[in-house]
């Protein structure tokens, strides 16, 4: 098995219902541009997540791993 190196990106996620915070898993070296440009992922990996309702911001979810399917995220921004 071949272990491919990550780097961890802060990002908040925003889709049409939820406001997700946590750490994108992202090639080493890379930046979030990079890897939203890239077409090989339909799903990104999220650890140490936090989802919120968009609308009342209120903490729904508290995963230790999400995946967020590309086509959902509707804004996508680094905390860094």
């Amino acid at each position: 098995m071949v272990y491919t190196s990550k780097d961890q990106i802060q990002v908040v996620i925003a889709t049409n219902v939820y406001r997700i915070e946590g750490e994108m898993h992202v090639l080493a070296g890379s930046r979030l541009t990079d890897a939203l440009n890239s077409k090989a992922k339909d799903f990104f990996a999220i650890t140490s997540a936090k989802v919120h309702d968009l609308r009342t911001g209120e903490i729904l979810f508290e995963p230790e791993y999400l995946a967020v399917n590309r086509a959902s995220i509707a804004c996508i921004f680094p905390l860094e």
